[in-house]
């Protein structure tokens, strides 16, 4: 049994397009999670679903294609520990709801108390005034 992370990457073409959004809006894409530096072109734009607090069993390969959906953005927040990770929030709808519908039905238990899917848009741990800013004008 072992604690585990689920999530949505987003296809190539979102990528790049996402990517190009974050840096002309002034992200910086040069750091992972952990903090540490990494080439911004590395930088991969994803949703998580689940990052669990307790061990489970169920396993699945650790990378699955699923159809492709679309997400809709809702606004922007700043999350992570110390609120400091700017982010993209995305409707808990489609294919996000069913998968995470699916997880908990097999018993995970997320790490955070409350569920806000979104996409992380930097991890340098600066802060970004997202108030004048709009969200991607392309599909996600």
């Amino acid at each position: 049994m072992a604690k585990r992370y689920v999530a949505v990457i987003y296809d190539d073409a979102t990528q790049q397009k996402l990517r190009e959004w974050a840096t002309s809006n002034g992200f910086d894409l040069g750091y992972g999670y952990g903090g540490e530096p990494k080439d911004p072109s590395e930088f991969e734009f994803h949703t998580t679903v689940f990052y669990t607090s307790n061990d489970v069993d169920h396993y699945e390969p650790p990378y699955k294609l699923i159809e492709a959906h679309r997400v809709v953005p809702v606004g922007f927040a700043m999350l992570g520990v110390d609120n400091d990770i700017p982010v993209l929030k995305v409707e808990p709808s489609g294919a996000l709801a069913m998968l995470r519908q699916r997880y908990e039905s097999l018993g995970y238990r997320d790490q955070w108390e409350q569920y806000i899917p979104h996409i992380s848009l930097s991890y340098a741990k600066q802060p970004v005034d997202t108030s004048n800013m709009a969200a991607p004008d392309f599909p996600l």
